[in-house]
């Protein structure tokens, strides 16, 4: 089975697409969000696709400590 999701970075921000939803989400340590249709094209005919860590990395999730 395809993993279903892709991960962009876009003006220095990581997004995360679900491609069974079709919804992109911005990733991130301090606010993860829904992306306005608008901004959600931009990071999908601009940004540049990046595996899973890179895409944690500028989100900064890659910091988080588990409990």
């Amino acid at each position: 089975m395809q993993n279903p999701f892709k991960f962009y970075i876009y003006e220095e921000t990581a997004y995360i697409y679900d491609t069974n939803q079709k919804r992109i989400f911005m990733m991130g340590v301090d606010e993860s969000a829904d992306v306005a249709k608008d901004m959600e094209a931009k990071v999908l005919e601009n940004g540049e696709e990046v595996d899973k860590e890179r895409a944690w990395e500028v989100s900064g999730l890659d910091k988080l400590q588990p409990v």
